[in-house]
């Protein structure tokens, strides 16, 4: 592991403390989990945003229209009747 220096408030390195005593951990561990926690949401975020994007993009995209079009439509086509127990085999 590397080591890390992080001047915090005294507030937050009291509360820091608190938090970590009441759930059994080190102030260290709460603090790499809080950071791994926070990445993650970033991540997701970033994530989220891209997607966002992608389908803003394909709006302006006739191929991308007319595939989701053609999607929409099988969407509303009824199901074959399948045959009791057909699981079974």
């Amino acid at each position: 592991m590397t080591a890390v220096s992080v001047e915090l408030p005294d507030d937050l390195a009291q509360a820091s403390l608190e938090i970590a005593r009441g759930l059994g951990l080190s102030r260290s561990e709460l603090i790499r989990q809080a950071l791994e926690h926070e990445i993650s949401q970033a991540l997701a975020i970033g994530e989220r945003l891209r997607i966002a994007q992608a389908l803003s993009a394909m709006t302006t995209d006739p191929l991308a229209a007319a595939l989701a079009d053609e999607l929409d439509n099988g969407l509303v086509d009824a199901l074959p009747v399948e045959r009791e127990g057909w699981w079974k085999g």
